[in-house]
């Protein structure tokens, strides 16, 4: 039997979570050898006295982590771990030839790990089963999938959406760039306008760039979150781009009275406010709010995405638009023709339909959660800086306290040259504008197998330390 030491069942420490510790710690202590077979996860809850379920969700967590692989249709082994991926300090910066050392933090990419299990391979067999159609028949997007998006969105976000106010997208950013085409223009001539976060995200203002739309920054700050008496002296703006949930990168969100000040805002002055909803499957506890569509289904542009939870290599999202603006979008996409394949959103309809994403959420979330904390253990207590961000999503912000902007550009190289990769956080600054920003750096912390990850953060807090250290 394998020790895991003592399931203290009076703690208030879950009983899946001390298991997943247990056998986590026998991994990297070399008690559990690479390629070892565990028990069954019957037989295992057997030898422990537990449930079946706590042994899975101990097992689904560490094969998310990297320290596990299950294999279709044999036992769960352990992992061959990597015992020195990161660059030592004397080591320079690293080059194509050893770029598979390196370990890539930069922030928008979620673990993948685990995904192709068997409801994944099946939802694809199930998919590909049929001929497909000889043309496509809506370019909307195929009714039993926005079916299932809209049936989601009203159990994960708390909104009625009827299937026909849903256009299906090949991500954000084919979201973003239709409905920027789709915008109604305030002027008879003149470029339109739509307000942007700054700082905020980068593709957006590429996206908009490439339109030739004219670009209007909205600050955002650490203390007070969106400046809304600044978005109130603007009456011409088409459009604005926000993410109320969580910003990113900053982590603001706004509260009931932001929300409906800038609802309040955006009718009186015939506003499209455009909602990037997308990172809110991990809440991290807090109670989620609900989308700016719920106070104003005709005005608002929701864009949501199964980027942060799938992956991005997907290439999938949608559109949940009303009234005038679903009418522009619904022509917009018809113009350009559907973005996704029929196979893929067959493929997508099965796996939503059978519950099987709303299992891979739930797994993932304990993943992350554990991976939050090892964040927070790692820099929480580093000084001269102070993290933020972390209330949601899968990044985490590290301030700079009393840096400049030259510190910031120095220490992601410095991380960089030791074989991790952060990304600055002027970078999410809107150029030429002046902010009170603070340096500071953006990581994302989803994707590398958790032994990798901690040391990345070691690296990470050491080099931050130093800057620290009197």
């Amino acid at each position: 039997m394998i020790s895991v030491g003592i399931l203290d069942r009076s703690s208030p420490v879950p009983l899946h979570a001390q298991l997943t510790q247990g056998l986590r710690v026998a991994v990297v202590e070399g008690r559990l050898a690479a390629g070892e077979t565990l028990p069954s996860t019957r037989a295992f809850a057997d030898d422990l006295g537990v449930a079946r379920g706590t042994v899975v969700a101990a097992y689904e967590t560490l094969v998310g982590e990297g320290y596990l692989l299950a294999r279709p249709g044999a036992r769960t082994v352990v992992a061959e771990l990597p015992r020195s991926p990161v660059v030592s300090a004397e080591v320079p910066a690293p080059t194509a030839a050893v770029a598979s050392s390196v370990v890539d933090l930069r922030p928008g990419r979620p673990g993948s790990r685990g995904l192709a299990d068997a409801a994944w391979r099946s939802a694809w067999r199930r998919a590909s089963a049929v001929d497909p159609a000889s043309d496509v028949e809506d370019e909307r997007g195929l009714p039993a999938l926005r079916s299932e998006i809209a049936r989601h969105l009203g159990r994960t976000r708390g909104v009625t959406v009827d299937p026909g106010d849903v256009i299906v997208t090949a991500g954000t950013s084919d979201a973003l760039l239709l409905t920027a085409l789709a915008l109604p223009s305030r002027r008879s001539v003149g470029v339109r306008r739509v307000g942007v976060e700054n700082p905020g995200y980068p593709r957006v203002r590429t996206i908009l760039g490439r339109l030739g739309i004219e670009m209007i920054p909205l600050p955002v700050t650490l203390q007070t979150g969106w400046d809304l008496d600044a978005i109130e002296q603007h009456h011409d703006l088409d459009a604005i781009v926000v993410t109320p949930h969580h910003h990113y990168p900053l982590g603001n969100r706004w509260d009931a009275a932001a929300r409906a000040r800038l609802i309040a805002w955006a009718r009186q002055h015939g506003t499209v406010v455009i909602e990037d909803d997308y990172d809110s499957e991990f809440p991290h506890g807090r109670a989620p709010l609900p989308p700016l569509r719920l106070l104003d289904p005709g005005g608002v542009v929701l864009v949501g995405t199964l980027s942060k939870v799938l992956t991005p290599a997907l290439r999938f999202g949608w559109i949940i638009a009303s009234g005038e603006m679903r009418e522009r979008l619904w022509a917009a996409r018809a113009d350009l023709d559907s973005s996704v394949s029929s196979v893929t959103q067959e493929a997508l309809a099965v796996y939503l339909a059978d519950g099987s994403l709303a299992r891979h959420v739930a797994r993932r979330r304990r993943d992350y959660r554990h991976r939050r904390h090892l964040v927070l253990e790692a820099l929480g207590a580093t000084a001269g800086v102070t993290l933020t961000a972390m209330n949601g999503g899968l990044h985490a912000v590290a301030l700079l306290v009393d840096a400049s902007p030259d510190d910031e550009s120095r220490i992601v190289a410095e991380i960089a040259a030791r074989g991790v990769l952060v990304a600055g956080l002027g970078d999410y600054a809107f150029p030429g504008v002046p902010t009170d920003l603070p340096p500071g750096i953006v990581l994302g912390y989803a994707e590398p197998p958790t032994v990798r990850l901690t040391e990345a953060l070691s690296v990470i807090a050491e080099v931050l330390g130093r800057r620290g250290s009197p």
